[in-house]
């Protein structure tokens, strides 16, 4: 089992490098990582799969530390259409 979560953050440079070494420094694997930028220019969209050993609402608060995360929404248990691409 997965967990995934979603976090809005600001589309600025150097974003996905702190939220990747919080999860280094944290000790959690990331299993997928999505980006991309929104309906608005300055906000982009990271969809963040981990692990299920790793306590979600865990990665939620940690996230909720940064400075360029604006929401963090944990999105496991609510029905979603996933693809894959090869």
């Amino acid at each position: 089992m997965q967990n995934t979560i979603i976090a809005l953050v600001e589309n600025k440079p150097g974003v996905l490098n702190r939220v990747a070494s919080l999860f280094r420094r944290r000790n959690f694997n990331i299993e997928s990582l999505s980006v991309g930028r929104t309906e608005s220019p300055e906000i982009s969209r990271m969809t963040i799969v981990v692990d299920s050993s790793v306590d979600a609402r865990k990665v939620e608060a940690n996230l909720y530390k940064l400075v360029n995360v604006i929401d963090v929404q944990d999105v496991t248990n609510q029905a979603a259409v996933t693809r894959d691409l090869a």
